[in-house]
């Protein structure tokens, strides 16, 4: 197997990340009361006034998920989330100020203040839902697979996954709760997507799971054609946004307003298909999409 092009998609490592599971939030340690309404001790919401006081939003973010998040080869900090957010904030008029961490240090930092909101492709559950407020979605997309070219006939659904050794980058992503669900036998990997994809091709694994646009991404910097997306397997919808403290609602709408400008002028698209190759900005057809309990 011949190595990656770039240091950007061996830098996918933690691909699965940015959607992890309601698992990780759960795990965050308790908060007081006022820290998980996100209000003053006053009742009010005052968090897009101190923005605008301080003159920047302080955002989280990884920068180790590319296409989403990442260093280019002068280690400048780019993607999709990263330049989303610097259009916001040029747009409402603030600087936009990164903090990188690592992914799971991500949402405990917003709850403790660290951070006003994180960008790293969070999809919008239900139970994070009970914990933060997210702004409109602003990327759609669902998960598929990587199989070897000559097996592509094996895979005409998402339920042809049943029984079948997977790779996973993270045992607590929405990912490894469909396979576990679809009856996949997953396997968390830690070493990066390069040993991935070699298990792959050496029949460790029969596939690898992940959100379909970054996979397309993935395999355009892997010089090995006996590696495939396997189109015909879609599942896991996913509604991408940004997350915040719950009740910090000035803030979302100052944000919702300006997605809905960006999304009306042809930015999201834009941008979508700069990072990812394909215009991410609309709603998948919930229909051709394999969805289980509990993803």
């Amino acid at each position: 197997m011949k190595k990656f092009l770039s240091v950007l998609f061996i830098s996918t490592i933690v691909l699965l990340a940015a959607c992890g599971t309601a698992e990780e939030d759960a795990s965050q340690g308790d908060t007081s009361e006022e820290e998980e309404t996100g209000e003053s001790v006053n009742g009010e919401d005052t968090l897009w006034q101190d923005v605008q006081e301080a003159g920047k939003l302080v955002v989280g973010t990884s920068g180790t998920y590319a296409p989403v998040t990442y260093h280019d080869e002068n280690n400048e900090l780019t993607g999709f989330d990263v330049e989303m957010m610097r259009e916001i904030g040029e747009r409402l008029g603030v600087e936009v100020e990164f903090s990188t961490m690592d992914f799971d240090g991500i949402l405990p930092a917003l709850r403790n203040g660290q951070i006003d909101i994180a960008s790293n492709d969070f999809a919008i559950t239900e139970e994070r839902e009970e914990i933060f407020t997210f702004t409109d979605p602003y990327k759609f997309s669902y998960g598929s697979v990587i199989v070897r070219s000559d097996d592509m006939g094996h895979f005409e659904s998402a339920y042809d996954l049943e029984g079948v050794p997977v790779a996973l980058g993270s045992l607590t992503s929405n990912y490894a709760i469909f396979a576990e669900n679809i009856g996949a036998e997953g396997t968390a990997y830690d070493g990066g997507v390069d040993a991935i994809l070699r298990d792959i091709i050496n029949e460790n694994q029969d596939a690898y799971l992940n959100d379909v646009l970054v996979l397309h991404r993935t395999l355009e910097g892997f010089d090995d054609d006996s590696l495939a997306v396997a189109e015909q397997v879609k599942f896991h919808a996913t509604e991408s946004a940004f997350p915040m403290l719950k009740g910090n609602n000035s803030l979302k709408e100052v944000i919702d307003e300006v997605l809905q400008e960006m999304k009306e002028d042809g930015t999201i698209a834009e941008l979508s298909q700069e990072f990812f190759g394909a215009d991410a900005s609309e709603p998948v057809d919930q229909d051709e999409v394999v969805s289980l309990e509990g993803n």
